[in-house]
């Protein structure tokens, strides 16, 4: 299940990107929902609404969030089950950039055809038609079982040649990896990559 991620400025010109209240409140209501439902019929919850109760439970507490604290000059990562998250600090010093990066599920490393589906993907990801030539690799024919879904990775690096991955999403609704990247950089005052280099 893909759990949107969305960027948030407060006064202090912090950034925060992460789950947002709707959908904890939407996950919250189909909770009640499955509860209600399950609780009012006679018996006992089927084991199939005891792991739907658990992922919707799962849904409402997990926390995913990066935040870019002018304050502390700081970029936080909280993640985990809520109220227990663990939380990792990056200071802005250490920051090298913030980067996009395709990702070529089944493809050879270093190989043309690799290197054609990630210029398909930032293609997608910027709408342009992928069939046409010089944006990347042939769009793939619909009837074709084995097409391979690209993504985009929005990934932080650091100074000591970490790299963390703040966000991936398939190609095709990726352009808001475009605003969070660009604006979490903006941010931490570093440098922000919207294309691989090797792909120029």
């Amino acid at each position: 299940m893909e759990i949107p991620l969305s960027l948030k400025k407060t006064s202090d010109g912090s950034l925060s990107y992460g789950i947002p209240l709707w959908y904890r409140i939407a996950t919250g209501a189909m909770l009640a929902f499955v509860l209600g439902g399950a609780f009012s019929a006679s018996g006992r919850p089927s084991f199939a609404a005891w792991i739907i109760i658990l992922l919707l439970g799962f849904g409402v507490l997990y926390e995913e969030r990066w935040i870019v604290d002018a304050k502390t000059r700081t970029i936080m990562h909280k993640a985990g089950i809520l109220p227990v998250t663990k939380t990792q600090s990056i200071p802005f010093a250490q920051v090298a950039e913030l980067r996009l990066s395709a990702f070529a599920r089944g493809t050879i490393p270093g190989s043309p055809e690799e290197q054609a589906d990630k210029e398909r993907a930032f293609s997608m990801m910027r709408g342009k038609d992928v069939s046409t030539e010089g944006d990347g690799a042939a769009k793939p024919s619909p009837f074709k079982m084995n097409r391979r879904k690209p993504y985009i990775n929005l990934i932080l690096d650091t100074t000591s040649g970490e790299s963390f991955l703040v966000d991936a999403l398939p190609a095709r609704s990726a352009s808001r990896l475009l605003k969070a990247g660009s604006a979490m950089a903006e941010a931490a005052g570093v440098a922000f990559s919207d294309k691989e280099l090797n792909l120029d």
